[in-house]
């Protein structure tokens, strides 16, 4: 009897998940299984007895001659008995020795046994996993934060802010280094080798502010803003987009059961915020430090934010200051 062959059970193996959500490809691993098909093939018995059963014993009986000394006499051929039927030459009928009016009855040849099939082993399917697709084009976001084009990399920080303002789940794809790192590469450029306004620029706007009456031209020339102008404008939104995103990293790592946040200067670029408050050289970007600071607003946060609201009481430039105080009133709150 052949033996069933073995089949290799298909064995998974386990994906790892990540601390942080990765919507790459999970991958699963599975050794293709292998039947162990048998090659040898079906034994059948040896016949134990001849096909053709017959007598060993002469099959006709009949007298023998007597021997003369001298010439012998000849033999006859013996003779069949009435109602006998003389034996054929192939001997496929054979008569009984004790009953020599009755024939055997003829056997036919033993059919060698039907070959055992070897079982059919169905090869499991094996179904790719399926990818999970990103809803947000991340690296779309970060080309267009790391163009030099000002207007489109404020395009592309307004774009964020609606997006997380309409759908925060989707947001929280955003919340990847390389965000992070070409935000940080706007706070960070070194404005001040910029080309400034102009002198007719810096004239038209004390005009305006005066509400003195100016041209078409004047007004159009103090709207517009020069490249340090726009690199700074840039850096406000940067600190904005850096805080939004922080606080939905902090809303997902609330949700995880167990979780404590992590401190204020942990968060992504966090720290960034807190050195433009302090060092940077223009009072428009350290007061927009100072509400970038004060939307990341929570109860674990609030000694640390204090703390750098009252440092910010002593600013020289009085905007700042009034930044400081409506950041600290709006932290007495919560």
């Amino acid at each position: 009897m052949n033996q069933v062959p073995n089949v290799a059970q298909p064995q998974v193996v386990p994906q790892q998940c990540p601390l942080q959500p990765n919507y790459n490809a999970v991958k699963i691993d599975i050794i293709n299984p292998s039947v162990a098909a048998s090659g040898a093939q079906a034994q059948y018995a040896q016949p134990t007895a001849p096909y053709y059963n017959y007598p060993q014993a002469p099959i006709y009986n009949y007298p023998q001659a007597q021997t003369y000394p001298q010439y012998p006499a000849p033999q006859q051929a013996p003779q069949c008995p009435a109602g006998c039927q003389p034996a054929p030459a192939d001997n496929s009928v054979v008569i009984n020795q004790q009953n020599n009016n009755a024939p055997v009855e003829q056997k036919a040849p033993e059919k060698p046994a039907a070959e055992v099939p070897q079982p059919q082993v169905s090869q499991p399917e094996i179904v790719a996993p399926e990818q999970v697709k990103p809803q947000v084009d991340l690296n779309g976001y970060v080309s267009r934060l790391g163009n030099p084009d000002f207007q489109g990399q404020l395009k592309a920080m307004e774009d964020i802010a609606d997006l997380v303002k309409d759908s925060p789940d989707q947001a929280a794809e955003l919340v990847d280094t390389k965000v992070f790192d070409a935000l940080n590469n706007i706070i960070n450029v070194d404005s001040s080798k910029l080309e400034g306004p102009s002198q007719a620029q810096l004239d038209a706007r004390q005009k305006m502010t005066q509400n003195q009456q100016v041209s078409e031209e004047e007004a159009n020339l103090a709207k517009t803003l020069a490249p340090r102008e726009l690199a700074d404008r840039n850096k406000s939104y940067a600190l904005f987009t850096v805080a939004i995103l922080d606080k939905v990293f902090a809303d997902e790592v609330a949700k995880l059961p167990g979780s404590t946040l992590p401190p204020l200067t942990e968060l992504p670029a966090a720290i960034t915020l807190v050195d433009q408050l302090k060092d940077n050289p223009n009072p428009m970007v350290r007061s927009s430090a100072i509400e970038a600071l004060s939307y990341l607003q929570k109860p674990e946060y609030k000694q640390d934010l204090t703390t750098l609201f009252t440092v910010a009481k002593n600013d020289q430039d009085q905007g700042v200051v009034q930044y400081a105080n409506a950041a600290l009133e709006k932290l007495a709150q919560i």
